[in-house]
Formats: structure tokens, sequence, C-alpha cells
């Protein structure tokens, strides 16, 4: 039986290099800040890049591992006696990430298989912890395969940001709609569109923050998230009020799911701007 790796990207918010002996392997997407590119997570966290913004007004870019760090490390990876890798990337729709998979592990010569997690952040993280379980109890990568695109057909993720310029300089929405969107002092919901690969999409237009808040969460319930198959991700931008009040709606309305609550990954809190908001789910994966 080839001996299988896992490789994803930083987006995933699991800490690089800490479970390489494990045969879980993280890459660096990069963050530019006043013409200046950083490592994520090896040059600058999350909280520093929001904190950046927030100071200075700043409109951070972000891109894919470049070739070289890929490079790097499906190096380590092959030298470690490994002969597949199961790529997890975040979303086509948000980066090219997945194509760098392909192309660096071609370079190296290394066996890849890619799967579109259509997300980023707790379903990524989710995914790669799935597919470490279902690696150990010995199941090939077509099994492997087939689990991980199933629950991705049952995931999602739902967001709100207040503040659209970041999504409007960063190439995410049109300057028109950001616009509009301005003069009519909306607050946009919109969710990741699996159809696209995971590009944003619009779901809601309404008029106040608390408004957006729950419609964070009517979506879920619209959607059949139900606190005993689901898990569920809250993550934000320099707002944990405004998360923790988004918990509290999930707990009335749909029960105690399992859930964690943290700061969005740099890579995409960079494009939603302070105040950014997040709701992740997956279905669990029952065995």
């Amino acid at each position: 039986m080839n001996k299988i790796a896992i490789l994803v990207d930083s987006g995933s918010q699991l800490e690089i290099g800490k479970d390489e002996d494990q045969g879980l392997f993280v890459v660096p997407l990069c963050i530019t800040m006043k013409d200046k590119t950083y490592l994520d997570q090896i040059d600058v966290s999350s909280i520093e890049v929001f904190e950046k913004m927030e100071a200075e007004d700043l409109i951070v870019m972000t891109s894919q591992p470049a070739t070289g760090e890929l490079v790097k490390v499906l190096e380590r990876i092959k030298e470690k006696g490994y002969e597949h890798v199961i790529g997890l990337p975040i979303a086509t729709g948000l980066s090219s990430t997945m194509n760098g998979m392909r192309v660096a592990s071609e370079m190296v010569g290394l066996d890849i298989s890619l799967i579109d997690t259509k997300a980023t952040a707790g379903n990524q993280r989710y995914l790669a912890k799935i597919t470490k379980q279902l690696i150990d109890e010995g199941k090939d990568v077509d099994s492997i395969m087939k689990i991980i695109e199933t629950l991705i057909d049952d995931s999602g993720t739902i967001i709100l940001a207040p503040n659209l310029d970041h999504l409007k300089k960063g190439g995410r929405i049109t300057p028109a709609v950001a616009l509009l969107a301005g003069m009519l002092k909306i607050v946009p919901v919109m969710e990741l569109n699996y159809k696209l690969g995971g590009k944003i999409d619009s779901l809601a237009k309404v008029r106040t923050l608390s408004k957006a808040k729950a419609t964070l969460v009517n979506r879920l319930i619209e959607l059949g998230v139900n606190a005993q198959d689901y898990i569920v991700t809250i993550e934000h931008v320099l707002c944990e009020e405004s998360a923790y009040d988004v918990k509290k709606m999930i707990f009335d309305k749909i029960g105690e799911v399992e859930y964690e609550l943290r700061e969005l990954p740099a890579v995409v809190g960079a494009h939603m701007g302070v105040g950014g908001l997040g709701i992740q789910f997956i279905r669990k994966y029952m065995g």
C-alpha cells in the first residue's frame, strides 16, 4: 500500500510544521502589505494582519503559495518516503493554489490527488482531519476521495462584510456593487457558490448588522443544519463580540452544536475587512 501524505495551505489555519511527523504538511499562502510580501503564519499572523488593516487603513492583497515553497514541501514529503499526496487546497474560487500544487508535484515527480475543498478555515481543517483518519484506517486514495467529496457536498460558508472596500479593491466584487451598497447603507450577506468552485456570491442585502447576523443563522436553518449531524465554525475579523452574538443565535435556534469560534485566516479576512464575519458548516463523518 502506498504511503500517503496530506498537503494543505495555511488558509486551513493548521500550524505549519507541527504534524509533519504524522504526514500532514502545510504550505504558507502569501500576504502583501505596502508592497512587501509575507509568508502567512511564518512572517505574520492573522491577528497582526488585521490589526495593521485597522490601524493603518491598509488594503491587503493575498496570493497562492510561491512555487518554490510548494516544491520545498513536496521534496520534503518525497524524502520522508511518501509515494502519494492528497492535496486539500483553499477553494479554487478564492485562489489558484490547487493548480500550484499540481505544477509543483509534477516538478518534484510525486503523484498527487487534488480535491477542491470549496472552502477554507474550519471546513478545510476538518477535511484534513478526516483525511488523516481515513489514511490511518488503511483506506485507499479512491475511497478517501469519494468520502471527502461527499462531505464537501454537504458543507457551506456564509459571510457578511460591513465594509466592502476590501472586497472591491481585491477584485472580489465590482466597484458598482460596492458603491451602491455604501450609498444605501446595506450590509450584504454572501455565500460561497460551490457551482463556481467557492466564489463569493450574493445571498441577501439587509439594512442593519443585527439583521445580517440573523440572516446568517436563518440560512443555516434553510440548509438543514442541525446540532446532531453538523459541525459549525464561526470566524471573524476583530469582531469577537459579533461572533459570540451569532453563536448565541445558533444555540437558540438550532441547539448546542459542536462549534469553534476564532479569527478568520488572514487570506480571507484581508478581503472581508474589519468587522467581517463568517459561518461554516460541514456534516460530521460518521464512519
